[in-house]
């Protein structure tokens, strides 16, 4: 077993000045931003391990410390990923002026967007992302690529709720679906859980998925799960970063399914990916069946 993951999925606040009915934050519970003093802590309380700290949220350019927030964890070396909704431009120029050498990815999914941050787009090459769903407007991701991002990737879309799974598609047809509309310009985001990223961490091959292997979600108070996506379900909190040894929290009992090797029960045996494919993301399972070793909901979506 590794001592420690990779990478983190790291939210300094959970606050948002938008609500997207896509997303899977909507649900969890207001808590206060992290304080500058409390981000110190928890940079020094991380393992060496760790490279890099992906910043999500809730909206990070709402944090009032963000510029200070990216300084300190590039001054500790590791790199630094910040996805933003875009509406921000003004902080996302001083992060840019800061010259703190952040990778910023901006999530697009209307127009209103894309006006403002196009300049931006353009200057900066930023990344940029769209969470694709069955209402796609296949108008916008061609004026979004026009706008020259540095890349651009289709995000498979998360279920919150049943209801959410009529914009899913089945995680095949999304894969299809992305080399059809970006003829081979645009990539791909979605869980290990379906096909586990083994050319960058080869130990994925043999487990579920890779939270608790190669990353780990810590909230705004420093509490510890095996993901973002399993943010506030308590039988998942591994502890608090404040509070609680690295250590033990690593060895949480919560985090041998992930690190189990991966039977696949989805039931969709015809699926050119069944024979590689993990199952897809448990905490879609767990959520929407609750089942946590169940196959991947989405799946049985037909479009």
């Amino acid at each position: 077993m590794r001592a420690g993951p990779d990478y983190i999925q790291f939210y300094p606040t959970l606050r948002c000045n938008r609500s997207c009915g896509f997303c899977c934050n909507r649900a969890l519970p207001s808590r206060p931003d992290m304080s500058l003093p409390d981000f110190r802590l928890l940079l020094d309380r991380l393992p060496g391990t760790v490279t890099t700290l992906d910043i999500l949220g809730g909206e990070p350019t709402l944090h009032g410390d963000i510029v200070s927030l990216i300084g300190m964890a590039r001054g500790r070396g590791l790199q630094v990923n910040l996805s933003s909704n875009g509406t921000d431009s003004a902080v996302l120029q001083d992060i840019i002026n800061a010259g703190s050498g952040v990778t910023i990815g901006i999530s697009i999914n209307d127009r209103k967007i894309l006006a403002q941050v196009s300049g931006l787009i353009r200057t900066h090459k930023f990344i940029v992302k769209a969470v694709y769903s069955k209402s796609l407007n296949l108008r916008l991701i061609n004026d979004i690529l026009a706008a020259g991002p540095n890349c651009f990737y289709l995000l498979y879309r998360d279920a919150v709720t049943r209801a959410d799974l009529a914009e899913t598609v089945p995680f095949p047809d999304f894969m299809a679906a992305a080399a059809r509309i970006g003829s081979g310009r645009i990539g791909t985001v979605y869980c290990s859980g379906f096909l586990p990223d083994s050319q960058r961490y080869p130990e994925l091959a043999s487990v579920r998925c890779p939270a608790g292997t190669t990353k780990l979600g810590i909230m705004p108070d420093g509490s510890v799960y095996p993901c973002n996506l399993f943010f506030g379900r308590p039988g998942f909190l591994l502890g608090n970063l404040f509070a609680d040894p690295f250590e033990r929290i690593w060895r949480h009992r919560s985090l041998d399914f992930f690190r189990s090797p991966p039977p696949n029960r989805c039931t969709q045996t015809a699926c050119d990916f069944h024979g590689t494919c993990h199952g897809g993301c448990p905490a879609q399972a767990l959520v929407l069946t609750g089942d946590l070793a169940g196959p991947d909901p989405r799946c049985s979506v037909r479009s």
